[in-house]
C-alpha cells in the first residue's frame, strides 16, 4: 500500500438505486465507488487512506459479505469510519456488523435523517481539518475523585476557548466547587468521546438505582438520582432557559435517548434501536417517536421511582406500533379530527400493538405486556380499549400515558414557542384522568425545576 487516496469518501458495493440516492447527498465531496471483490481487493493493495477517512458499505457486493468487508477494512484502515447502508433489512443486523468493525449502521428510508447528519458531519469535518469538535453535556452525580474516561472541558466565552477541566479522568474538589459557584450546568466533551460518556452515564445511573451496603444512604442515592434525571433533559425542564430551540431540543432528547439505550443494554442485555428496525413499516415518524417517548417514559420512572426504568424504556419503544392506516400524528389529543372507523381502529391499537410483538416473535414480560395494553386507560373509567377502573390500571401504565402525552406537547416544533415542562403537566392533568397519586409524584419532579 503507497498509493494516497484522490477522493474524499470511498464506497463499497452500492446497488445502482442506493448509489443515486446516497451520491446525491454527497455532492461536492468526490467519491470512489468499488462494485467487485476484485476491485476491493486490489484497493487494499494499492491505496492508503489516513485514519479518520470514511468509508461507506452496502450488501451489493459479490464475491464478498458486508462482515467480511468490515473485518479487511478495519484491519487495513484501522482508525476510519465504518458505515453500513443498506435498503434489506435482512442484511442489517447492527450487532454483527459493529462486532466486526463499522462504526454506523443506517437502514434506508428509515434512518434517512441520521445517514444526512452522518454525510454532514463528514462534510464539516473536511471543511474543518484539524480543528476538534466539542458537544455540551450534562455530567450526572459527579463527585470528587470519579474516574472519568474521557476529558471534560468548559467553555470560555471571552476567549472562546475550551479550557480542560480534568485530562486525566478526575475532577479535584476545588474545580467541583468552581462549577457549582459559576453555575455551570454544561460541560463539553469531544465528540469522538460521546459514546464513553453514553455508557459511563448509564453506568452512573444504574448504580445509583441499586441498593447498596455502602455508607451513603439510600434516601440519598434516590435525591442524586432525581437531580442526575432533571439534568439530562434541563432544558425542557427549566422556563428560565432561553436557549430552548428546534435544533438544542432535538440535540438534548438524542443525547438522553443514546443514554437510555446504553442503560437499557446493560440492564437486559436488549439492542433497542436493533428491536425497533422489525417494525420500518411503521414510518420514520412513528419510530422518532416511540424513541423519545421511551426515554422520557425511562428517565421518569427513575426520577419517581415507579416501576422499573427498563420496563419503561421497553414499553415505550413498542406502545404505539400497532396504530395502522390512520395519520401517524394524531394523538390521544385530537381523535375528533378521526372518522369513526378510524377512531375505533386507533382506540385498539394497544392490543394491535401487542399483537405484532407475538408475531415477530419478541417476548416482553407481563408487566410490559400490561403497560402496553393499558397505556390509554382513565382512572375515571372512560379509557381505551377495556374501560378498566382505576384498581386494575398500573400505575406503570399511567406513566407511559404521561410520557406519551408529555413529549407530544412539549416536541420542539418549527416557527412555534415550547410548551414548557409545568404547562405540559397542568394539560395533561387537566384531560388524560390519570391518578392523583401518579400526578402527585410526577408534579414534584416536573415543578421543583420550573419553580
Amino acid at each position: 500500500m503507497g498509493e494516497n487516496v484522490s477522493f474524499d469518501i470511498l464506497l463499497i458495493g452500492f446497488d445502482p438505486v442506493l448509489l443515486k440516492i446516497l451520491s446525491e447527498h454527497l455532492n461536492p465531496l468526490k467519491y470512489k465507488h468499488l462494485s467487485t471483490s476484485q476491485e476491493v481487493e486490489q484497493f487494499l493493495e494499492d491505496y492508503q487512506m489516513a485514519p479518520g477517512s470514511s468509508i461507506f458499505v452496502s450488501n451489493s457486493l459479490t464475491g464478498m459479505n458486508q462482515l467480511e468487508i468490515g473485518q479487511s477494512l478495519s484491519s487495513y484502515y484501522p482508525g476510519t469510519l465504518l458505515i453500513f447502508m443498506t435498503m434489506d433489512q435482512t442484511k442489517f443486523e447492527v450487532h454483527k456488523l459493529k462486532k466486526n468493525g463499522f462504526s454506523e449502521c443506517l437502514l434506508w428510508p428509515l434512518d434517512q435523517q441520521l445517514t444526512l447528519e452522518c454525510v454532514e458531519n463528514i462534510k464539516s469535518k473536511k471543511n474543518s481539518a484539524g480543528v476538534r469538535k466539542f458537544k455540551a453535556v450534562k455530567l450526572v452525580d459527579i463527585q470528587s475523585g470519579q474516574n472519568l474516561p474521557f476529558e471534560v472541558r468548559t467553555f470560555l466565552p471571552i476567549n472562546r476557548k475550551y479550557a480542560l477541566l480534568t485530562g486525566n479522568g478526575t475532577i479535584s474538589d476545588k474545580k467541583i466547587e468552581m462549577l457549582k459557584q459559576k453555575s455551570i450546568n454544561s460541560v463539553f466533551i469531544a465528540t469522538e468521546e460521546l459514546e464513553k460518556f453514553y455508557e459511563y452515564t448509564a453506568d452512573q445511573l444504574i448504580q445509583m438505582g441499586q441498593a447498596t451496603n455502602d455508607s451513603v444512604s439510600q434516601t440519598e442515592k434516590s435525591e442524586r438520582l432525581q437531580t442526575s434525571v432533571r439534568h439530562l433533559f434541563k432544558s425542557i425542564l427549566d422556563s428560565s432557559n432561553q436557549d430552548n430551540n428546534f435544533e438544542g431540543g432535538r440535540d438534548l432528547l438524542e443525547q438522553s435517548k443514546k443514554v437510555v439505550e446504553s442503560f437499557v443494554e446493560k440492564k437486559t442485555g436488549l439492542n433497542l434501536q436493533e428491536k425497533l428496525n422489525n417494525f420500518i413499516g411503521e414510518g420514520k415518524d412513528s419510530y422518532s417517536h416511540a424513541q423519545i417517548v421511551s426515554s422520557i417514559a425511562c428517565l421518569m420512572s427513575m426520577a419517581t421511582g415507579i416501576g422499573q426504568p427498563e420496563d419503561l424504556a421497553i414499553a415505550g419503544l413498542f406502545h404505539d406500533i400497532g396504530i395502522q392506516g390512520i395519520s401517524q400524528d394524531i394523538t390521544i389529543f385530537e381523535l375528533d379530527q378521526l372518522n369513526e372507523i378510524e377512531k375505533k381502529q386507533y382506540m385498539q391499537h394497544p392490543r394491535l400493538s401487542l399483537n405484532l410483538l407475538k408475531e415477530k416473535k419478541i417476548t416482553l414480560t407481563p408487566i410490559i405486556a400490561e403497560i402496553i395494553e393499558k397505556h390509554h386507560e382513565r382512572s375515571d373509567g372512560k379509557g381505551f380499549p377495556s374501560q378498566l377502573p382505576k384498581h386494575k390500571i398500573p400505575l406503570e401504565a399511567q406513566l407511559l400515558s404521561y410520557a406519551d402525552a408529555f413529549e407530544y406537547l412539549t416536541r420542539p416544533k418549527l416557527g412555534q414557542k415550547q410548551i414548557l415542562a409545568h404547562e405540559a403537566h397542568d394539560i395533561i392533568a387537566n384531560k388524560l384522568g390519570l391518578s392523583v397519586e401518579l400526578l402527585i409524584k410526577i408534579s414534584s419532579f416536573i415543578k421543583r425545576e420550573a419553580a
